[in-house]
């Protein structure tokens, strides 16, 4: 759980690499370095930091730049995507699909998103790639 007041503040300690009391430039360095060579395992692209930095600035409007306090994530209501962009690499990429979404324009509910509906796509797509793989081998068997 990361939505919940509790989970943010337990969250933002995890975050908070060197204990005083901000969560950094440093500190969101550290768990970006571990996701981009995750993302790079994987094929993906990754986001550059600096941008990255930017989507959390704009998200939660810290009083001081690229570094933010418990409190002020607390405030923000995205929340939930600041600290599941910084810790979970799959989230980090359904996060980043869906800022994308919104950033051109397209109907997207980056807010609403839940764990939930973040396992139902990735299940649907998983299917309907399955799916794809089956018709294909239908039509590779079936003679003409």
């Amino acid at each position: 759980d990361k939505q919940s007041p509790a989970a943010v503040r337990y969250w933002f300690h995890v975050l908070d690499c060197d204990g005083d009391g901000l969560v950094s430039t440093a500190d969101m360095r550290f768990f970006y370095e571990e996701l981009q060579e995750r993302l790079t395992l994987m094929g993906e692209e990754c986001v550059p930091f600096t941008e990255l930095l930017n989507e959390f600035n704009d998200m939660i409007s810290p009083a001081l730049p690229s570094r933010f306090s418990s409190s002020e994530l607390r405030r923000c209501q995205l929340s939930y995507n600041v600290i599941s962009a910084l810790t979970n690499v799959r989230k980090f990429i359904a996060w980043e699909g869906l800022s994308c979404a919104k950033a051109a324009g397209r109907d997207c509910a980056l807010r609403d998103t839940s764990d939930w509906d973040l396992f139902t796509d990735r299940e649907y797509r998983r299917l309907a790639e399955s799916d794809e793989g089956e018709d294909q081998e239908e039509d590779e068997q079936s003679p003409m």
